[in-house]
């Protein structure tokens, strides 16, 4: 008994995830809203260009330095670090920026180091949610939210 409730527990919580980000991702409702969705693509498309087209040198790891990335496969990549997850994403972070400049003006690089990093907030910036609440960004006049 207690172990069908555990499946149909961890079952409905699978199911919860990908119908909230489809709710999410969905049009909005009202015609006369700014519509500032994340664009044809998603997130993997809106990171990949960002990557390719806004940092320099290009920080895209696909071949050629083009195409999606998604979120994910950057999570993997940095769990694999030794200490916590946070503490990896914040030295990955100042890592990159020390060495990396913006090619876009209205996006200002941090450069002082950072702590330690959920990997959410990092995906945050890509949303049209980045401005709102909680930021990876630390240093003042750096940009909160990815063009």
């Amino acid at each position: 008994m207690i172990k069908k409730l555990f499946i149909t527990a961890a079952a409905a919580a699978a199911v919860s995830v990908p119908l909230a980000g489809v709710a999410w991702a969905d049009p909005p409702s009202d015609p006369g809203s700014n519509g500032n969705g994340i664009g044809q693509g998603g997130l993997p498309t809106k990171i990949g260009n960002s990557l390719s087209n806004t940092v320099t040198p290009n920080l895209n790891p696909n071949p050629g330095g083009v195409g999606p990335v998604t979120p994910g496969s950057q999570f993997s990549q940095v769990a694999k670090l030794p200490g916590s997850t946070p503490e990896a994403y914040g030295s990955v972070l100042t890592g990159l920026f020390a060495t990396h400049t913006s090619t876009n003006p209205d996006f200002v690089l941090q450069t002082t180091p950072f702590g330690p990093t959920p990997p959410g907030l990092v995906t945050k910036a890509f949303t049209p949610g980045c401005s709102k609440g909680r930021s990876a960004v630390t240093q003042p006049g750096a940009s909160t939210c990815v063009p």
